[in-house]
This record gives structure tokens, sequence and C-alpha cells, in this order.
């Protein structure tokens, strides 16, 4: 049954190695940022579109300096709606942070969203158009 499951392409020949099917452009379409009230974690909730090919990410939240202070790589298995809960640093309430996905193929990022929020600040929610 798994070996019916169109994952790779054998050229159609036996003995010829196998060739990974090429990830699709997933990109994603809706976010929801979730910051706990307590200011321990946030939790980055994300729509993608659909694929073929499970698609890879890297979630980071960044300072207002740019400097990186966590950071989640999801590679290969993950699911529709993603939703990657990091633990922060510990901060102030309010302290302003930049939450950032960044969609990856072949090493390369091709969509990048950011989003301001705030230590144990509001949920922050936006649908993507086709540009963003």
């Amino acid at each position: 049954m798994a070996e019916d499951l169109p994952l790779y392409d054998l050229n159609g020949q036996p003995g010829i190695p196998l060739q990974q099917l090429p990830a699709d452009n997933v990109r994603v379409t809706d976010y929801r940022v979730m910051p706990w009230p307590d200011g321990t974690r946030v939790t980055v909730e994300l729509g993608v579109t659909q694929f073929r090919v499970f698609p890879a990410m890297d979630v980071l939240i960044a300072n207002t300096t740019g400097e990186v202070v966590r950071m989640a790589s999801l590679v290969g298995g993950i699911e529709r709606r993603p939703a990657p809960t990091l633990f922060l640093p510990q901060l102030d309430r309010g302290t302003p942070l930049l939450a950032v996905v960044e969609m990856i193929n072949n090493g390369d990022c091709y969509q990048r969203v950011e989003v301001p929020f705030e230590v144990a600040g509001p949920i922050i929610k936006r649908s993507l158009d086709e540009t963003g």
C-alpha cells in the first residue's frame, strides 16, 4: 500500500536511483501569533497552502535589535495548520518582539512573514493576500 503513494519517481525503470519529487511552492495564507498571558511562551499558528511534499519552515522570535532569541525549524513533518509554541526569555510584560516565519526550499527562503507582538500582549491574527 505505501508503495502505491506517488512520493518518489523511479524514472520509469527499475534500478534507477529514487528521485524525490520537488517541493511545492507552499505559502503562508494566514497566521495567529498568541502570546501566553503569563509571558513565558508564544504560539505561532500558521495556515499554509496545500502540498504534496512536506514543506520546511523556520519560526524565529527576535528582539527589537534583530537578535534571534528563539528559533524552531519544522522540516518535513508538518501539518496543514502548524502551531509551534516557543519559550520566551524572561522579559517584562509588554516587551516588543517580532515573530518571523520563513518558508524554505533547497536552503533558500522564498517567503518571509514578520509579525510584531508584545510579551503577554494581545493575540494578533491576519489573513495574507496573494502577494503577502
